[in-house]
């Protein structure tokens, strides 16, 4: 069974950097928030980057920016320390070696208002 992803959006923030503890190493996860519009709604989407190459792309990558994802759809379950309540999300991975990140250029509304 196959599970790949590709979204095309709008970065709608500056890439966020995160260092976990894993097997006795740290990793760097590298998060992005896109949003992908059409003429009837908005929907925002977290892509978490745990690729070298794809994270190198992703930290050079500005607000406004159109960026196309390629990776696998995850869902991350976590229990809520406060509450007891078992809590999760969905996100899009980029492992390594099994997607991409890569920019289209910068949003078109966003070059307007950057050029005025």
């Amino acid at each position: 069974m196959t599970n790949r992803v590709t979204i095309i959006g709008k970065l709608i923030d500056a890439p966020k950097m995160r260092s976990f503890e894993q097997r006795g190493g740290t990793i760097d996860i590298v998060s992005l928030w896109l949003e992908v519009q059409d003429e009837n709604r908005t929907d925002r989407f977290t892509i978490e980057i745990n690729d070298g190459k794809a994270a190198t792309a992703a930290k050079a990558m500005k607000k406004d920016v159109i960026v196309e994802v390629t990776g696998k759809l995850r869902h991350d379950r976590w229990k809520d320390k406060a509450t007891s309540r078992w809590t999760g999300k969905v996100f899009v991975a980029v492992d390594p070696g099994e997607g991409s990140v890569r920019s289209k250029g910068v949003a078109p509304e966003a070059a307007q208002s950057h050029a005025a």
